[in-house]
């Protein structure tokens, strides 16, 4: 998921609170949020959600929100665009675990848990 530079730093932050009592490991690529979990039997992840218009809130489950290239480099799956103004990518990966609905004419989109399996 791409997200403008703003948000991702807000987000970037907030999840870096959350997780604080995991050690953090180098970046991924892209991917600059990275914790090392070797040691760990249990994980407590932090929450991500997404608010859109007319209170609407897509929580993100917690099985598509890391990019795991082993159990010591388990990274965020979310990226920063360079300019707040690059195109924004609600990511696929995200998406997995959720349906998503096209009314094309009345201009809306919609999101639904837990529609994939």
């Amino acid at each position: 998921m791409r997200l403008p530079s703003t948000a991702y730093s807000a987000l970037r932050s907030a999840f870096r609170q959350g997780m604080k009592q995991y050690p953090m490991t180098q970046a991924l690529s892209i991917l600059d949020t990275c914790y090392d979990l070797s040691e760990y039997c249990i994980v407590f992840v932090t929450r991500i959600s997404f608010f859109f218009g007319e209170g609407v809130e897509v929580p993100i489950d917690v099985s598509v929100i890391f990019f795991v290239n082993g159990i010591s480099q388990v990274c965020l799956e979310f990226a920063g665009n360079s300019e707040d103004s690059n195109v924004t990518i609600f990511g696929n990966t995200q998406q997995k675990t959720l349906e998503v609905v096209h009314d094309g004419g009345r201009c809306r989109l919609g999101f639904g848990i837990d529609g994939c399996t």
